[in-house]
């Protein structure tokens, strides 16, 4: 569910080819995930993903998950790693640092 989150919040900046076709990817190199609430059958979940920080080779994205009572069920901290075609670690392209929105604290 929350890769799928994610792939949606790229793909309204580049299409999942394009991603593929650049030859550069992007690596998850650590999940951490905090369970908050539950979410029940029924439940219409809303996720919400954005970019928390960038570095030279690594950016960082958080998603928060919330359900029909808008409680928190789940909040996530993704650390990726920039390769190259011989999945070496690369600068972060620039085009890749406006990919995500912005994370902003509600």
């Amino acid at each position: 569910m929350l890769e799928r989150a994610r792939w949606h919040s790229l793909e309204q900046k580049m299409s999942h080819r394009e991603f593929l076709d650049s030859g550069l990817f992007a690596i998850v190199r650590h999940v951490e995930i905090s369970y908050e609430s539950e979410a029940l059958p029924g439940d219409d979940l809303v996720i919400r993903t954005g970019l928390a920080s960038i570095g030279n080779t690594s950016f960082n994205v958080q998603q928060e998950v919330r359900n029909t009572r808008n409680d928190i069920v789940c909040q996530a901290k993704i650390v990726y790693v920039a390769v190259g075609k011989d999945r070496r670690p690369i600068r972060v392209r620039d085009d890749w640092r406006a990919m995500f929105s912005p994370w902003t604290d509600k």
